[in-house]
């Protein structure tokens, strides 16, 4: 296959052809804004790897003008562990991308702060951390490597 790759110099992003132009322009320009959004405040070193805070997720999902939707398929709530599976859709002009993710809490982890309810919450919170992740996971990643290591 003689494909022609572009790199987005901005953004570190692999780009495969596009059929529709208007579409390769707008995927190009929300990226470079969700790269402009990050600060290294969004990121916080575990494990010596740099993982982007929650707050910093939301932002790129709230702040570019993309079109989302956040819907829980499968959801497992007992008194040891919540798991929630849930998919993200984004779209972006006429393209669509989609991930499902899976995010999982155990009461332990709780410490005795809180309940089934935050249980849940923290659960679902990391399913859906991880669905951005892996739909802007080239952006993100493009911005540790350039900014903070």
């Amino acid at each position: 296959m003689n494909e022609l790759l572009e790199i987005d110099n901005n953004t570190g992003e692999i780009l495969l052809p596009c059929e529709n132009e208007d579409d390769l322009k707008i995927i190009k320009q929300t990226k470079i804004k969700a790269l402009h959004l990050l600060s290294p405040n969004d990121f916080v070193k575990i494990n010596g790897v740099w993982e982007a805070k929650r707050d910093a997720l939301i932002k790129i999902l709230s702040s570019l003008p993309i079109s989302y939707t956040w819907s829980i398929k499968q959801k497992e709530l007992n008194k040891e562990y919540a798991q929630v599976l849930g998919t993200l859709s984004v779209i972006t002009g006429s393209i669509t991308r989609k991930t499902d993710s899976m995010g999982i809490c155990e009461f332990t982890e709780l410490k005795g702060n809180g309940g089934l309810h935050f249980m849940n919450a923290r659960a679902e919170t990391r399913a859906l951390k991880r669905a951005i992740e892996t739909l802007f996971g080239s952006v993100i990643n493009f911005y540790v490597g350039r900014y903070l290591n």
